[in-house]
Protein backbone atom coordinates (compact mmCIF):
# COMPACT_ATOMS: atom_id res chain seq x y z
CA UNK A 1 0.00 0.00 0.00
CA UNK A 2 1.21 3.27 -0.95
CA UNK A 3 1.60 5.91 1.76
CA UNK A 4 -0.50 9.02 2.01
CA UNK A 5 1.45 12.37 1.93
CA UNK A 6 1.25 15.84 4.07
CA UNK A 7 2.02 18.24 2.40
CA UNK A 8 3.33 21.56 3.51
CA UNK A 9 4.32 24.54 1.01
CA UNK A 10 7.32 26.85 1.89
CA UNK A 11 7.10 30.42 -0.13
CA UNK A 12 9.81 30.88 -2.72
CA UNK A 13 9.30 34.71 -2.31
CA UNK A 14 8.26 36.93 0.77
CA UNK A 15 4.40 37.13 0.93
CA UNK A 16 3.01 40.70 -0.40
CA UNK A 17 2.79 41.94 3.17
CA UNK A 18 6.11 41.48 3.87
CA UNK A 19 8.24 44.45 3.65
CA UNK A 20 10.71 41.73 1.35
CA UNK A 21 7.62 41.24 -1.07
CA UNK A 22 8.76 39.33 -3.99
CA UNK A 23 12.15 38.77 -2.79
CA UNK A 24 13.06 34.94 -3.22
CA UNK A 25 13.19 33.53 0.44
CA UNK A 26 16.26 31.12 -0.33
CA UNK A 27 13.94 28.34 1.82
CA UNK A 28 14.81 25.88 -0.86
CA UNK A 29 18.91 25.98 -0.51
CA UNK A 30 18.65 26.51 3.50
CA UNK A 31 16.41 23.25 3.66
CA UNK A 32 18.82 21.19 1.39
CA UNK A 33 21.87 22.79 2.99
CA UNK A 34 20.36 22.10 6.60
CA UNK A 35 19.93 25.55 7.84
CA UNK A 36 16.30 25.76 7.97
CA UNK A 37 15.16 22.74 10.09
CA UNK A 38 11.96 23.52 10.95
CA UNK A 39 8.94 25.56 10.04
CA UNK A 40 6.38 26.65 12.42
CA UNK A 41 2.47 26.40 11.54
CA UNK A 42 -1.16 26.68 13.24
CA UNK A 43 -2.43 23.67 14.62
CA UNK A 44 -6.07 24.05 14.02
CA UNK A 45 -7.89 21.21 15.97
CA UNK A 46 -4.62 19.81 16.39
CA UNK A 47 -4.80 18.43 13.06
CA UNK A 48 -0.92 18.36 13.42
CA UNK A 49 -0.56 15.71 16.27
CA UNK A 50 -2.18 13.17 14.45
CA UNK A 51 -0.67 14.14 10.85
CA UNK A 52 3.19 13.49 13.30
CA UNK A 53 1.74 10.34 14.62
CA UNK A 54 0.44 9.15 11.22
CA UNK A 55 4.16 9.94 10.02
CA UNK A 56 6.13 8.53 12.13
CA UNK A 57 4.01 5.72 12.53
CA UNK A 58 4.68 5.12 8.81
CA UNK A 59 1.18 6.03 7.54
CA UNK A 60 2.24 8.44 5.94
CA UNK A 61 5.37 11.25 5.07
CA UNK A 62 5.91 14.81 4.75
CA UNK A 63 5.90 16.19 0.79
CA UNK A 64 7.76 19.64 1.69
CA UNK A 65 6.76 21.71 -1.62
CA UNK A 66 6.83 25.39 -2.69
CA UNK A 67 4.72 26.93 -5.23
CA UNK A 68 6.16 27.30 -8.99
CA UNK A 69 4.55 30.95 -9.21
CA UNK A 70 2.03 32.61 -7.35
CA UNK A 71 0.55 30.76 -4.25
CA UNK A 72 -2.48 28.53 -5.06
CA UNK A 73 -2.32 29.87 -8.87
CA UNK A 74 0.74 28.00 -9.93
CA UNK A 75 2.07 24.40 -9.75
CA UNK A 76 3.54 22.69 -6.49
CA UNK A 77 7.30 21.16 -6.64
CA UNK A 78 8.42 18.47 -4.17
CA UNK A 79 12.03 19.91 -2.29
CA UNK A 80 12.51 16.90 -0.47
CA UNK A 81 10.51 14.37 1.80
CA UNK A 82 10.78 13.34 5.68
CA UNK A 83 9.62 9.85 6.93
CA UNK A 84 10.08 11.03 10.82
CA UNK A 85 9.44 14.34 11.92
CA UNK A 86 9.30 16.43 15.53
CA UNK A 87 6.30 18.22 16.59
CA UNK A 88 6.78 20.66 19.26
CA UNK A 89 4.22 23.29 20.84
CA UNK A 90 5.45 27.21 20.15
CA UNK A 91 3.33 30.34 21.94
CA UNK A 92 4.81 33.66 20.88
CA UNK A 93 3.61 36.81 22.16
CA UNK A 94 4.52 40.58 21.00
CA UNK A 95 3.67 42.86 24.12
CA UNK A 96 4.05 46.52 24.09
CA UNK A 97 6.70 46.38 26.62
CA UNK A 98 9.22 43.62 24.65
CA UNK A 99 11.75 44.50 22.15
CA UNK A 100 11.39 41.61 20.15
CA UNK A 101 8.52 38.88 20.41
CA UNK A 102 9.18 36.24 23.37
CA UNK A 103 8.95 32.48 22.32
CA UNK A 104 8.06 29.76 24.22
CA UNK A 105 8.34 25.83 22.87
CA UNK A 106 7.25 23.56 24.88
CA UNK A 107 6.87 25.79 27.49
CA UNK A 108 10.59 26.09 27.58
CA UNK A 109 11.47 30.21 26.76
CA UNK A 110 13.79 30.30 23.77
CA UNK A 111 16.01 33.08 22.11
CA UNK A 112 14.04 34.59 19.35
CA UNK A 113 17.42 34.61 17.55
CA UNK A 114 17.66 30.73 17.64
CA UNK A 115 14.24 30.35 16.60
CA UNK A 116 14.08 32.75 13.78
CA UNK A 117 17.79 31.19 12.17
CA UNK A 118 16.18 28.16 12.44
CA UNK A 119 13.23 28.70 10.17
CA UNK A 120 15.85 30.54 7.62
CA UNK A 121 15.06 34.06 8.79
CA UNK A 122 16.66 37.06 9.94
CA UNK A 123 14.85 38.53 13.40
CA UNK A 124 13.80 41.66 11.36
CA UNK A 125 12.29 38.62 8.86
CA UNK A 126 10.73 36.62 11.25
CA UNK A 127 8.58 39.32 12.74
CA UNK A 128 7.08 40.86 10.24
CA UNK A 129 6.58 37.03 9.31
CA UNK A 130 4.60 36.26 11.55
CA UNK A 131 3.71 40.26 13.62
CA UNK A 132 2.81 42.15 10.65
CA UNK A 133 -0.91 41.10 10.18
CA UNK A 134 -1.48 39.77 13.73
CA UNK A 135 -3.47 42.37 15.38
CA UNK A 136 -3.57 39.99 18.98
CA UNK A 137 -0.21 40.04 18.84
CA UNK A 138 -0.04 36.55 20.06
CA UNK A 139 0.58 33.18 17.55
CA UNK A 140 0.25 29.62 18.34
CA UNK A 141 0.80 26.67 16.98
CA UNK A 142 3.82 24.07 16.28
CA UNK A 143 6.58 23.70 15.29
CA UNK A 144 7.62 20.94 12.76
CA UNK A 145 11.04 19.86 13.16
CA UNK A 146 12.51 18.16 9.99
CA UNK A 147 15.75 16.76 11.97
CA UNK A 148 16.55 15.36 15.64
CA UNK A 149 17.03 18.78 16.62
CA UNK A 150 14.46 19.91 20.04
CA UNK A 151 14.31 22.72 21.43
Amino acid sequence: MEKKKVIITLCKVFPAAHSRSGKPTGFEEKLKNGSKIHTIRENKNGIWNKWCADINGGRKYLSVREWSGKPYNSQQRELMRFEDIGLQEVTMTYGCDDAVPQIWIDGKNVPIEEVAKNDGLTVNEFIEWFFSNNSENVFEGVVIQFTKFRY
